[in-house]
């Protein structure tokens, strides 16, 4: 399945007096695509990763398809959750294809070779993202755009029904970006159940389905872009002037507003 439910939670890092996040609700729905969008500082990565349970509340709960969070074995949320970070060091020289079949860890018994399927699965999504000619090549000579696609088709070999994404278009190019947010916007046909972190609006705006709105650690709004997506909403939690078009009916920033001789 792949549905959230979050109920007033609260977390605290013990090194910092403010709390990270603060009586926090939202849920999600199967197959579709939320974003949280803030600031940076405002949770959206702490949220990722109470969610991912990683990291655990000081208050409230997290429900993953009606069960508490904490009740699921170590094994079982790994086949339900994929992570896909900002960006990872690797400690060997893997190749593209075999740090792809590292996903199917959650499925494999503790001293189990990939078999033939999983290799074949793999196959098929190194197809299905486009890397193919990237199969032999070692991890660490990718670029940033290549890097965050074997990473994600890492989770997608997990099969999971939730993929969480930190910042999945950070550092990149402008093409690379359209490229992983043509991945991500795919994703949901499948069924699966995708949250990713951003601060920028036109990625929120262009891709999810629901937006969670983050300002300090608390939920200042959420619902369809559209409705979240508004002039007032981002000059609270950015601290400019924004100006908002519409482009095939989303709100799209336009920062010319900041450059304007006289203004």
């Amino acid at each position: 399945m792949g549905d959230y439910r979050v109920d007033s939670l609260g977390f605290s890092y013990p090194q910092n007096e403010l709390r990270a996040l603060n009586d926090v609700s939202l849920e999600t729905r199967k197959g579709s695509i939320t974003a949280f969008l803030g600031s940076n500082g405002s949770g959206k990565t702490t949220l990722l990763k109470v969610l991912l349970r990683v990291l655990f509340p000081d208050e409230g709960k997290v429900l993953l398809d009606g069960r508490d969070i904490q009740e699921y074995g170590r094994e079982e949320l790994s086949r339900k959750i994929a992570w896909v970070p900002q960006e990872e060091e690797t400690s060997f020289p893997y190749t593209v294809a075999e740090y792809m079949l590292m996903g199917r860890a959650p499925h494999l018994g503790l001293l189990s070779l990939p078999s033939e399927e999983d290799v074949a699965l793999i196959e098929g999504l190194l197809e299905k993202l486009g890397v193919v000619q990237l199969r032999d090549r070692g991890v660490s000579n990718l670029s940033g755009g290549e890097e965050r696609l074997i990473m994600i088709g890492r989770a997608l070999a997990q099969e999971p029904d939730v993929i969480l994404i930190d910042e999945p278009t950070a550092h990149l190019d402008l093409g690379n970006k359209v490229k992983i947010l043509k991945v991500i916007r795919e994703l949901s046909t499948s069924g699966r159940t995708v949250l990713f972190s951003t601060h920028d609006p036109n990625e929120a705006s262009m891709v999810a389905d629901a937006v969670v709105v983050l300002d300090e650690g608390r939920v200042l709004d959420t619902g369809i872009p559209g409705d979240v997506i508004t002039k007032d909403i981002l000059q609270t939690i950015y601290k400019t002037d924004v100006n908002l078009v519409e482009v095939d009916g989303k709100p799209v920033v336009d920062l010319s507003i900041n450059f304007r001789d006289g203004e």
